[in-house]
């Protein structure tokens, strides 16, 4: 990414703060005057981009605020018709990244698994309610099916 790219990454509050703090820096040392500061400081609170945070910096010495966290976007991957950053990258390129639903759907599975199957078991045999398989097979099917559907990306 080229130099005028990176200038128009968006910043975080903790960068607007450390502009701020490293202003002050230049304020106790002497190179602003109070007037100065003060107006630098207003623009780096409504500053947005790392290029505008950087332009309060252009006539001044080191110290400046490390914008590094303030980098561009990652490696991406396709996930359910939309692309997003893959925050750990063991990801393949094209493997699908899980979605909250997808999750979610395997989640409701699991808990019908674990508790649902051999609460239906002891039912059945202490107190003979057969019949508590049946919402617990069909939660499993439902579940999965929604889980496998989510998996797959929209054309």
């Amino acid at each position: 990414m080229g130099k005028a790219a990176d200038a128009e990454i968006r910043i975080s509050n903790a960068e607007r703060d450390e502009a701020v703090a490293t202003l002050g820096e230049h304020l106790s040392t002497g190179r602003l005057e109070l007037p100065e500061y003060e107006q630098r400081c207003t623009r780096a609170i409504d500053a947005r981009t790392r290029g505008e945070l950087e332009e309060l910096f252009t006539d001044l010495p080191a110290p400046h605020p490390d914008l590094s966290s303030a980098t561009s976007p990652g490696e991406l991957v396709r996930r359910a018709g939309q692309l997003v950053r893959d925050p750990t990258g063991k990801r393949a390129k094209n493997e699908l990244a899980p979605t909250g639903g997808q999750a979610a759907a395997e989640a409701v599975a699991g808990l019908a698994l674990i508790v649902g199957v051999p609460a239906a078991v002891l039912l059945t045999i202490f107190a003979g309610l057969w019949w508590l398989f049946i919402p617990v097979v069909g939660v499993l099917v439902v579940a999965g099916a929604i889980a496998d559907a989510l998996k797959k990306p929209k054309a």
